[in-house]
C-alpha cells in the first residue's frame, strides 16, 4: 500500500498572500484539517493546520508588550506567528512531506518522529495529495482480504515471516504452529519484553484468531 493509494486529491490549497480567514473558511470545510500552502506553480511551500490556527486564537487574547531581553527574536517571531492576517506569516515551513512511492509503514514513521498529524504528498517539486493520520488508519484497516493469510500453514508461514523481519526471532528461537488460525508459539527467549513482543507481532498478522504464548524465558544461570 503505497501514498498514492491512500492520499486525498485533488486538494484545496491556499496562496502566501493571502489572509488567514480563507485558510479557517477551508479548514473548517476539508476532511483533513490542514490546508497546503502552495506558490504560482503548485510547488508546495508551507501548510497550515488546525494547530496553527489555534495557537493564533489562543495567543490574540495575550496583549503583554514584546520585552527587550535575549529572547526578544523569538518573541518577535511569536508575536508575528500570532498576529498577522497573512497566510505565510502564520504557515508552519518546512514541510515534512512523503513521495507517491512512500509505503504506508515509512508514512506512519514519518508521521510519528515529526509528531505532526498531516502529511503533504510531493511530485517532482508540486503537491499531489494529503495524507492525515486518519487517512492512514483507515487504510490499514481496509486492507484488501486478499492481502489476508489464509489457511494454517499460510498463517504460520506469516507469523514465522513476521518474527524473523521484525524481531529476528527466528526456528529453532522460537516456533510458530498454526491450529483452526490459532498460534502457538513455543521457544525460549532472554526477557519478559521479548516474549510479550513475539506475542504481538503474531497478533499483528491478519487472519490470525489468537495467540497461545508458551515461549519461556531463558535461565539466568
Amino acid at each position: 500500500m503505497l501514498a498514492r493509494d491512500i492520499m486525498t486529491a485533488p486538494m484545496t490549497t491556499i496562496g502566501e498572500g493571502h489572509n488567514v480567514r480563507e485558510a479557517i473558511e477551508i479548514v473548517n470545510a476539508s476532511k483533513i484539517g490542514a490546508v497546503p500552502v502552495v506558490d504560482g506553480e503548485g510547488r508546495l511551500t508551507g501548510i497550515v493546520t488546525e494547530g496553527d490556527l489555534l495557537r493564533r486564537v489562543a495567543s490574540s487574547w495575550a496583549r503583554r508588550a514584546v520585552p527587550h531581553t535575549r529572547d526578544r527574536e523569538d518573541a518577535l517571531a511569536d508575536y508575528v506567528k500570532a498576529r498577522s492576517w497573512r497566510v505565510k506569516d502564520v504557515m508552519s515551513t518546512p514541510v515534512v512531506s512523503a513521495a507517491p512511492t512512500a509505503t504506508a509503514s515509512q508514512l506512519a514513521e514519518l508521521l510519528q518522529a515529526h509528531d505532526i498529524k498531516h502529511l503533504p504528498v510531493v511530485e517532482n517539486g508540486r503537491l499531489a495529495g494529503m495524507i492525515s493520520r486518519r487517512d492512514l488508519m483507515r487504510a490499514l484497516l481496509d486492507v484488501p482480504r486478499q492481502c489476508t493469510a489464509s489457511g494454517d500453514q499460510a498463517l504460520g508461514t506469516a507469523v514465522r515471516s513476521r518474527l524473523e523481519a521484525e524481531l529476528e526471532i527466528t526456528p529453532p528461537m522460537v516456533n510458530a504452529t498454526v491450529s483452526d488460525g490459532v498460534v502457538t508459539l513455543r521457544g525460549e527467549v532472554e526477557t519478559e519484553l521479548e516474549r510479550s513482543a513475539a506475542r504481538v507481532a503474531a497478533e499483528s498478522v491478519r487472519g490470525v484468531a489468537g495467540v497461545v504464548n508458551k515461549i519461556t524465558l531463558a535461565s539466568a544461570w
